[in-house]
Formats: C-alpha cells, sequence, structure tokens
C-alpha cells in the first residue's frame, strides 16, 4: 500500500517496528518508506523500555534516508507535534515533554527517534506508537486510548497517513516556531513533576520548554537526554 505516496510494508507481527526497519533500511531502494505492525512483541521506548504494542494500536516506524543530522535533536519535537495534531482532531491531547502524547495525564501515544550515520549519510527513524484501536490496557501504565475514550474504533490507516503529511509539514517551520507550538500545548507547564535522571529523582516547578529544546523548571534547566522519565 502506498501513504501520501511512499512506499508502506504492513506485518500482522513484529518483534519491533523500529528493530526491523533499522535491520532492512539499506536493502528498500527508496529514500523514505513506513514499517506498520498490527502489534509488536519486543517494543521499546526511550532506554530502551518496554514498550505495550497490542493489536488494535498503530505501530509504525517512519523511515528517512539522507536526513541532516544536526536536525535529528528537534526531530522529536517536531513528530510529536504532528501526532498531538491529528489526535486533536477526536480529543483534547497535549505533549508531556519531550515524547508522550497525554490525554488527561494519561499516556496516549509515544515517539522514538534514532539515527544511524554510515559515511556521509544518515537515516532517521522515527518510531510512534499510538492507542488507537487498544480495548483495555494495564492500570500500571497509566495510559488510554481512543477507543476507551471515544467508545468506538478510529481508522488507523487515516491517521497514519494524516501523521506522516503532518510531519512533513512541521519539517519545514523554524525551530522556533516548533518551541512555541509546543509551550502552546505542554501539558506539564506550570505544573509540579517528578523528574527521573540516571542519579536521582528531583521534585520540581515545570515552567516551559527553551529554543535549544530543554525544559525549564525552578530547580534546574534538564536536556532531553539527562531525563529518563517525567512523572506529572
Amino acid at each position: 500500500m502506498t501513504c501520501t505516496n511512499m512506499l508502506v510494508f504492513k506485518f500482522p507481527s513484529v518483534t519491533s517496528t523500529q528493530d526491523l526497519a533499522e535491520a532492512i533500511f539499506q536493502m528498500i531502494n527508496a529514500k523514505e518508506f513506513v514499517i506498520v505492525a498490527e502489534e509488536q512483541t519486543k517494543a521499546r521506548g526511550r532506554y530502551r523500555r518496554e514498550w505495550y504494542s497490542p493489536k488494535g494500536g498503530l505501530w509504525v516506524t517512519y523511515v528517512i534516508k539522507g536526513y541532516e543530522a544536526e536536525k535529528i535533536p528537534f526531530l522529536t519535537l517536531r513528530a510529536a507535534l504532528a501526532i498531538r495534531k491529528t489526535i486533536s482532531e477526536y480529543l483534547d491531547v497535549k505533549i508531556r515533554w519531550p515524547n508522550d502524547i497525554v490525554y488527561e495525564g494519561k499516556k496516549l501515544a509515544g515517539i522514538l527517534v534514532e539515527g544511524i550515520t554510515e559515511g556521509n549519510e544518515t537515516a532517521v527513524f522515527i518510531g510512534f506508537g499510538i492507542d488507537t484501536n487498544v480495548k483495555e490496557l494495564p492500570l500500571d501504565l497509566k495510559g488510554t486510548s481512543l477507543y476507551i475514550e471515544l467508545k468506538r474504533e478510529v481508522d488507523n490507516d487515516k491517521i497514519l497517513e494524516t501523521v506522516i503529511s503532518r510531519i512533513k509539514d512541521y519539517e519545514e517551520k523554524n525551530e522556533k516556531e516548533i518551541i512555541d507550538e509546543l509551550n502552546n500545548y505542554l501539558s506539564i507547564k506550570n505544573k509540579k513533576i517528578r523528574i527521573v535522571e540516571k542519579n536521582g529523582e528531583k521534585d520540581c516547578m515545570a515552567l516551559f520548554v527553551d529554543y535549544y529544546g530543554r525544559l525549564v523548571t525552578d530547580c534546574g534547566i534538564f536536556e532531553v537526554e539527562d531525563v529518563l522519565r517525567v512523572i506529572e
């Protein structure tokens, strides 16, 4: 099937769309392609955390070859805005910095961006999972789905098409525009949060995201790579 004039591979089940894409991208003679799975059995998020990915959800890796390596740090934020805007057609969702889409504090989607550089060329892998038609979620995940909130199913193919198109749209925006819009939809703005770092935890008041993509709080400024998790 095609998606915005792009090659899309659909699988009933994979261990991880991200791992599959990274394993085969050199074999695919296309500048961009998408891998979609009905379920993932060993999906992973940031820092290789397990990612619950049952049937019903939208589990995707979007691959772009020849990407500018210096633009990768902002790509997570661009993708987050694209997914937020798409889901906002159904629910009033916000972004929990740096890579979660949430509805009333419950996680509804997540993003994992990775890059592989070989020689002078970089390929990026935009992994995202959206709990679309997932009927139920383990209580310990503190998440939700479009089906749970809307009491009806949505069209995964339509959502995929829209997200990919909007990622392309947000690629055209400059970094100031990205950060300004992000702050408009920041779920943790002016809220007490717990920041989990590699060497401990801190309770802080989240203020805003600065033009470097860092989270500014009343107890410091945090880089994305230094934060394991943000808890509302």
